[in-house]
């Protein structure tokens, strides 16, 4: 397909990243991600990306990275009927998802450990960057939960976080902007993959160099 032109009202990534190329900094974290997961690209792999955005569809396809399948999920309807629209590429798929997040959708129900993604499927990688950094805990628990459901046997979840012991557990850094800033104590993390049947097989600090925060590799428990 042709280059895929992403509108800005789409490109809602922090200030400080929107400086950047989206593409440079997408295909930085799909190397970052491929790296991290053992994986020489994603030729063969089937993606499940929670908290979509564009930039990753945007890279792929601007620069034309190897890829099996794309499966984005967002709350942002709009976005995804965009995407849904421009991309005609047969190995993407996009769907909405209504469920509520103190940012980004605050009128929608509530995330529950029985919420349903608008997807059907296991995937051989589940990844979410920036979305554990806005969401309060009972919402990450049932995250975990809702993820474990799609993840392929010998699948695996990378994601990013943010993560200070200094906070004890947990704590919401920024309360006059709730979420901006969710931020966990490392064993809190670690606590909630276990209970929801996620081994935690690494933890990486955040590298500004890579535009990414502490990051989890994880595999489902067998």
């Amino acid at each position: 397909m042709a280059k895929l032109v992403v509108p800005e009202r789409f490109q809602r990534n922090s200030s400080k990243v929107r400086t950047i190329d989206p593409e440079e900094t997408g295909a930085a974290l799909i190397a970052l991600a491929c790296e991290r997961l053992g994986l020489p690209d994603l030729g063969a792999t089937d993606v499940l990306d929670v908290g979509c955005g564009a930039r990753f569809t945007q890279t792929i396809i601007n620069r034309g990275l190897p890829l099996k399948s794309y499966t984005g999920v967002d709350v942002d309807r709009d976005l995804m009927d965009w995407l849904r629209k421009e991309v005609t590429d047969p190995r993407f798929r996009f769907a909405a998802w209504d469920v509520r997040n103190p940012m980004y959708n605050k009128r929608a129900a509530p995330m529950t450990r029985d919420s349903k993604l608008p997807v059907t499927g296991a995937f051989d990688v589940i990844w979410l960057f920036s979305v554990f950094t806005h969401m309060p805990p009972a919402d990450s628990d049932a995250m975990l939960a809702i993820l474990r459901r799609h993840v392929r046997p010998a699948g695996r979840l990378f994601f990013s976080c943010f993560i200070d012991d200094s906070v004890g557990t947990f704590a919401d850094r920024t309360p006059e902007r709730p979420a901006l800033h969710a931020t966990y104590a490392e064993r809190t993390m670690r606590d909630m993959l276990a209970k929801n049947g996620w081994d935690a097989r690494s933890l990486h600090p955040k590298d500004d160099a890579r535009f990414i925060q502490h990051h989890f590799v994880c595999a489902p428990q067998a």
